[in-house]
This record gives structure tokens, sequence and C-alpha cells, in this order.
């Protein structure tokens, strides 16, 4: 695959310009392929891509080189002789702008760039057959050619177009091979087909759901959209779905979809399903790849769907990439100090706990398996895995982490990024996780103080009632076990304040 760009910048004020956020998306896109110069393209190898520029503008150097060469990606740049240093006011259509100069086009050779011809005027040659006229456009001045000693060994044809005679001219003179746009083919050298890149462009092989789910979190829905929206690599859809709030949540996500009527859309329960009924009803709407479900309460870091998704495309034996996430709100250094007794908690700017989860490897699987669950529920999951799992389910701890165990057991591993991407509000004793959390362990400690008073009364029939150091041993109540005792009463207060 080769593409064509011409103009980048912040904004696209026609198709030949494409915007800075979806031109770094492009890039983001390509990481899994080997992008070459077309010295060493293989129109043979699928995996193959070769980016190129015509023009070439200035703002290819203000706005495109940077990101070329933090992705490391070589580039072809087409010049034209006559506009090098000038501005494109012939090109009445389109909106002014200028021409990279001959020390721009170094630069650009600097940062990966390798210059090959445009032509000297950028004329219409399938409509000549005129051969010297040809000839001339196929020249290249020495001083343009110095530019680059290993570049000017490919032809893009001006306006895509060529004819017999042009094919012919290129045929016998220095250059390798040519570059169409529409008029070519896909395997002949001396006229192959670009395909011309636009901001509506998606390369990306595999697409990407987000659920936004809600019930009366209206408050926070904004920001959780919002987050989303800033993604440094989009999703194809964003899904707003409502579990039949009491609150001003329709309202807001209304609006919302209104706004952004290409890429979110929105449903409402007409009662309330509970989290499991209502995610996989949610998920059941969705088309993407890879799925991902925020609470409209929580955030996701601007690069988290970026660092996810080329997680999940990297290793095809995942099911699931996680993150580390960042507690914030009312209850987070709370949450976090229950977190801390387990992994490693660091505390940035006073607000943000940032937990770190262990990698995924043989001792944490048994951890997820039959232990704690370090996977949160905004981790990004392949749709393929969700459903040879069942999807959500009934069980006596959290659903999501009933859902991963299943997709690990039946053979899937999973992938984390070291980094906290899910901003995870603590805000209420209300909140699902929090509520659930804490019913289990009343639950659990009820049982331990059910057990321990049996214990007691046992003993009491034949000791007398008085707690020594040598009686504790003879009745197995160890440190740990108080501390247990203790760490209960602690939560039990927590609970019930």
């Amino acid at each position: 695959m080769i593409l064509m760009y011409h103009k980048i910048s912040p904004n696209a004020p026609t198709m030949w310009w494409v915007d800075v956020d979806s031109f770094y998306r492009q890039l983001h896109s390509l990481r899994n392929r080997k992008v070459v110069y077309l010295d060493d393209y293989d129109s043979a190898d699928a995996t193959q891509v070769v980016i190129t520029f015509d023009g070439v503008y200035r703002n290819v150097l203000q706005y495109a080189a940077p990101l070329l060469k933090h992705f490391g990606y070589p580039f072809e740049l087409f010049v034209t002789s006559d506009y090098i240093g000038k501005d494109n006011e012939f090109d009445t259509p389109e909106p002014f702008t200028e021409f990279a100069s001959q020390s721009e086009l170094k630069q650009l050779i600097n940062m990966g760039g390798r210059l090959q011809w445009h032509s000297r005027s950028h004329a219409n040659l399938g409509k000549t057959n005129d051969r010297e006229l040809i000839r001339r456009e196929l020249d290249i001045p020495c001083n343009v050619r110095q530019l680059d000693s290993s570049g000017f060994k490919w032809f893009a044809y001006p306006h895509g177009t060529f004819n017999d005679l042009v094919l012919d001219c290129l045929r016998t003179s220095h250059f390798i091979g040519g570059l169409s746009c529409h008029q070519g083919s896909d395997n002949n050298r001396l006229c192959l087909n670009r395909m011309t890149v636009t901001t509506d462009t998606c390369l990306s092989t595999t697409s990407v759901s987000v659920v936004i789910a809600c019930y009366n979190y209206g408050i926070y829905l904004i920001e959780a959209v919002e987050s989303v929206l800033r993604q440094t690599v989009a999703p194809q859809e964003i899904l707003i779905s409502d579990d039949a709030s009491t609150d001003d949540t329709p309202i807001i996500m209304e609006m919302l979809a209104k706004r952004y009527v290409k890429l979110i859309r929105t449903h409402r329960n007409e009662r309330n399903l509970g989290i499991i009924e209502h995610f996989n009803k949610a998920l059941s709407m969705t088309s993407g790849d890879y799925i991902c479900f925020l609470g409209a309460d929580n955030r996701f870091r601007s690069d988290y769907l970026e660092r996810t998704v080329e997680l999940l495309d990297a290793q095809p034996e995942a099911a699931i990439a996680y993150t580390d996430f960042a507690l914030f709100g009312e209850r987070a250094a709370l949450i976090a100090a229950d977190f801390s007794e387990h992994y490693p908690v660091t505390t940035k700017g006073g607000r943000f706990h940032i937990v770190k989860f262990p990698e995924f490897d043989d001792e944490s699987r048994r951890t997820l398996l039959k232990k704690r669950n370090f996977i949160h529920g905004s981790s990004l999951f392949r749709r393929r895995a969700f459903f040879e799992a069942g999807g959500y389910a009934s069980s006596t701890g959290p659903e999501d982490w009933f859902l991963f165990r299943r997709m690990i057991e039946s053979g899937w591993s999973a992938v984390r990024s070291p980094y906290p991407l899910l901003e995870y509000r603590q805000h209420s004793r209300d909140q699902a996780n929090v509520r659930l959390v804490s019913e289990l362990a009343l639950s659990y400690y009820k049982d331990e103080c059910k057990r321990l008073g049996n214990e007691i009364s046992r003993i009491k029939k034949t000791v007398s009632w008085r707690v020594t150091a040598p009686l504790r041993a003879s009745w197995n109540i160890s440190r740990d076990t108080l501390k247990v005792g203790g760490r209960a009463l602690r939560s039990l207060f927590r609970f019930k304040q």
C-alpha cells in the first residue's frame, strides 16, 4: 500500500488537507506494518506501506515530519521545482499555503524524508504528445538534484495521469519507477497506484467500541465522554447506555449525541436491569473488535486507547489489555489504603493515588483465578473472547472478575500497560464496586465472628474465662487472626459511617 498526502495542518479545510489529529491516528494504525522507502517496496508484501507527500508544502515540515520522526517512519517527498519556496496562489480553489524552501527540504531529509520528482511545472503530461516537453518535465535541475544524493529515483505523474508516450519516456529515463493515483496498477513498477488519504481515511485493521455505562451519574457524564473524545487514537463508536436513571442523565446524553452525531449513539433502558443484564445488552449494540466499558463517573487518560489497542494488536493471544489506575475523589485515600495491602500505591499531588498492578505471568494468573482481581472493569477486551466466555454472568464476586477469570481459564492471556490510564473516581459508598466489596467483606467478617464465637463457647465449657497467652496458643488464635479481626472492625466502622 502506497499512501499519498498533500497538506497537514491543525484543520482540514478541503479533502487535500489532513488534520494533525487524524494524521497521528493514521500513523499509529501503521505501527504493526512495515513502513519502507519506495526503493525497498515489494507490492506483493501486504504488510508493507510507503508514505508519500506531493508538493512539498511547508506544513509537512511543521506538522507531519515531527510525528513521522516520533514513529520512526521513512517517507517520500515528491517536489515540483518551479514551486520550491513559493506559494499556491495559482491554485485558486485551495486555501493559501506555502511550499517548502530548499533549506526546509534539507530539514525534511534530516528527519527521514527522501526527495523524489514530481516534474518541473506540474503539467498534465497525460494530455500531451510532445516528447520534448515530456523530457523537459522529467529532467531534474542540478541545484535540486544535489539536495538529496539518495533520492530522485522515482517519478509521480502530475495529476496522476499519463499516456503511452509518457510511459515510454519514463522507461528510457534514469527513473526506476513511477506513481499514479488512479490510472496505474498495483504491480507495474512504472505506474504503481497510490491511495489518496483524507482526514476521514481509517487505516486501522481493528475497530474499537467504548460503552459509557451510566446510572444516576449525570453530574459526571460530560467528563467521562470528553475523556473518550480526547483520545489520541479515537474509537470507531461511543455508546452511552443509561440503565433507567432518575436524574438528568437522559437530557445530558441526548445533548451530547446531537453535538457529536457521527460518533456518539445513546440508549436508555425502560427499566433498571442491573449491571450484568445492562452490560450484556449494551455490548450487543456495538460492533467493535475491541470493547471497553467506562463508568460514567470515571475518566480515561488521553492515551488510554492508543496504548491498550497497541497491546492487543501486537499480542493476538491476549484477550484483555489492563492498566494501572489513579484513584481520585473524596474516598480515594481510604480506598487506596485498602489497595496498599496487596499492591504498591503512590500519591501524586496529594490528589491522585496510583495503584500499580502486577504483570501477567504464571504467578499473577494463579492470583487472578484463585484469590483476587487485579484487572479493572474498564480494561479493553476482545469481542471474540467475550462471547467465548459467555459474557457477563452472575457470581458471588464482581461481574468483571468473573468474566476475566473465564476468559483466562479458556486459554486466553492478558497483558498490562504500566501506566495509570484509568482515573477511577471514589466519591460515594453507593458506588457499585464499593458497595459490593463492602457487602462481601461484611458477610465474610460476620461468618468469621460467628465461627470465633462458636469456638469460644466450646472452650468456655471446659476452662475458666481468662484469655492468657498460653490459652491463645491452644485455641489457635494467632496474631494474624487477631489482625484480621482488627481490620474487620475498621472495615465495619467505615461501612456503617
